[in-house]
């Protein structure tokens, strides 16, 4: 195995000069057993805080996504297993082992939904019902809203590593969407079109398309779940004195109001324009 890359520049918080280890891009628990012995796992180097935080988040999410995925795909062959066995005290090592599985599998549990109680939630795409189940006998795996989000960009920060040798800068933005592919068409054909794949097939598949004004991303995770995230570096807002701000927030919200009127077709929408069109002319930046 190769040596700790020593200190540095962490890939993920940007910090100089701290100590790294090896922080793997897809996490080591999340390669299915279909995956080829001999493929490269690719590591970047991480500090050590960071990679003990993604470590939890990762050991999190991989025991919640597990429980979902389909246990006859061989792109995630095994992942259920495990994570039913994370939740096993009968499959614990040790007494302090099985109670730490009993309290993930009562703590897991207790945030699961079931029947009516679906509807009112969000369904990661890719993730819903597959077995044709009436609705009040369906199971809800509760997920941290913030666990993906922060997984897509710990990919995206390890693939920018990997394959340009830079970093994403603080002045750079990361956002990710959770979104049904039916939606995103144009994205799609954009990715088709211009995009080169990085891949840790089965487990991982990852297109990226470059333009001047950012990086569009594409993240398959199994042939079953997919994140879509952009990398773009805002434009500097210029200076606005306290008057010019108001000015800001009055058009902003007029704007909004348009558009809402404008859906609803509502009378209103006119007299809105106009107060949009007055706050835009008492709008000057110096």
């Amino acid at each position: 195995m190769a040596k700790n890359p020593g200190k540095g520049r962490c890939v993920h918080c940007l910090k100089e000069g701290v100590e790294r280890n090896w922080d793997h891009v897809l996490p080591k628990s999340w390669y299915p057993d279909t995956t080829p012995a001999d493929m490269e796992k690719w590591r970047i180097p991480s500090c050590i805080a960071c990679n003990d935080r993604y470590g939890k988040l990762e050991r999190d999410l991989i025991g919640r996504l597990g429980l979902t995925l389909d246990a006859k795909n061989p792109a995630s062959a095994g992942l259920a297993e495990k994570a039913l066995r994370a939740i096993n005290p009968d499959a614990a090592t040790s007494e302090g082992d099985a109670t730490a599985r009993d309290a993930r599998a009562k703590k897991i549990l207790g945030e699961m939904y079931k029947g009516e109680a679906l509807k009112e939630k969000n369904v990661v795409p890719g993730l819903g019902e597959r077995w044709d189940r009436p609705l009040e006998e369906q199971l809800g795996i509760s997920i941290p809203e913030e666990s993906l989000p922060a997984m897509t960009e710990k990919i995206v920060r390890g693939i920018t590593f990997r394959e340009d040798g830079a970093f994403i800068e603080s002045g750079q933005k990361i956002q990710s969407f959770l979104v049904n592919d039916e939606d995103v068409k144009d994205v799609k054909e954009m990715l088709d079109r211009a995009g080169k794949v990085f891949k840790r097939e089965p487990g991982l598949v990852v297109r990226r398309a470059r333009s001047e004004g950012g990086d569009l991303y594409e993240i398959t995770f199994w042939n079953q779940l997919r994140m879509y995230a952009t990398v773009a570096t805002p434009k500097a807002a210029p200076a606005l004195c306290p008057r010019q701000r108001r000015a800001l927030r009055r058009a902003r919200l007029n704007a909004w109001l348009q558009q809402r009127a404008a859906r609803q077709g509502r009378p209103k929408a006119i007299a809105r324009r106009r107060a949009r069109k007055r706050a835009r002319r008492k709008l000057t930046v110096g």
